[in-house]
């Protein structure tokens, strides 16, 4: 009897140690590729050496499956904090072959090593300010694209962020993206940016940023147009001037045909 069923037993736990291996062998990551993931959609909250920012230190994780957690935590997104799904599906911008690449350079990497990729750097575009905003757009665009755009799309147009690029209805838009920044969102994922709150960016990093902000498009319109250079003369002049040109024009064809 105990022979009748061992022979099942035996395959049936082979099949459980195959599929698991398949399984794993799914989910393996390439940590040179999650370098430059991390560098591109962590680095902003975690630091670039892992040890947090606006987000957590990612130097150590509870559980026996340190992997299984960091891909659950990536995709899933912790409720009532800061910290989003980035998953595809569950409305991130993240495959699950990205997680398992951002899972196995977080494992390898966060041990006193550097990251596989520099952050990068950029150039101040040169942007006129917004009359009575205080605050330099200018400077505010590298702030943007450094801290926020990680977030909320290169253009403000919405990424796991909410969309930047649109009309804002507050009566002092300034002050009330300002105190956004300032503050954050509670229970959402908008943490607080200033340094008084335990944050990384100083008050005129936070002014120059909400400068920028204003000066954004919003989505799917395009840039105001320059106002027309005014010319030596007024519309009304011009018209005035063209209408006596008309009639002494008139004038000399009526004398020509007469004479002929």
């Amino acid at each position: 009897m105990r022979a009748r069923y061992a022979l099942p037993v035996v395959v049936a736990f082979g099949l459980v140690i195959i599929a698991g291996a398949a399984f794993a062998q799914g989910e393996t990551g390439d940590p040179t590729r999650g370098g430059q993931l991390f560098v591109d959609n962590c680095a902003v909250c975690h630091g670039v050496d892992g040890q947090g920012r606006v987000g957590a230190s990612l130097k150590s994780f509870p559980g026996i499956e340190v992997s299984a957690t960091i891909r659950q935590t990536i995709s899933q997104g912790v409720p009532g904090s800061v910290m989003p799904s980035w998953g595809e599906a569950n409305g991130g911008p993240l495959s699950d072959q990205d997680i398992a690449d951002l899972t196995a350079y977080i494992v390898s990497a966060f041990s006193g090593t550097e990251p596989l990729a520099p952050l990068p750097t950029y150039q101040p575009p040169v942007i006129q300010p917004l009359p009575n905003i205080a605050g330099d757009p200018s400077a505010g665009a590298v702030v943007f694209q450094a801290n926020c755009a990680v977030c909320h799309g290169a253009e403000g147009q919405g990424r796991i962020g909410r969309t930047l690029a649109k009309v804002w209805p507050a009566n002092q838009p300034a002050a009330y993206i300002s105190g956004l920044i300032h503050e954050g969102v509670s229970g959402s994922p908008m943490p607080a940016w200033a340094k008084s709150n335990g944050g990384p960016l100083t008050d005129t990093q936070i002014e120059d940023v909400t400068a920028y902000i204003l000066t954004l498009n919003p989505v799917g319109t395009a840039p105001t147009p320059a106002p027309a250079t005014p010319g030596p003369i007024s519309l009304t002049t011009g018209l005035i001037l063209l209408g006596v040109l008309a009639v002494f024009v008139v004038f000399g064809l009526v004398v020509y045909y007469r004479r002929a």
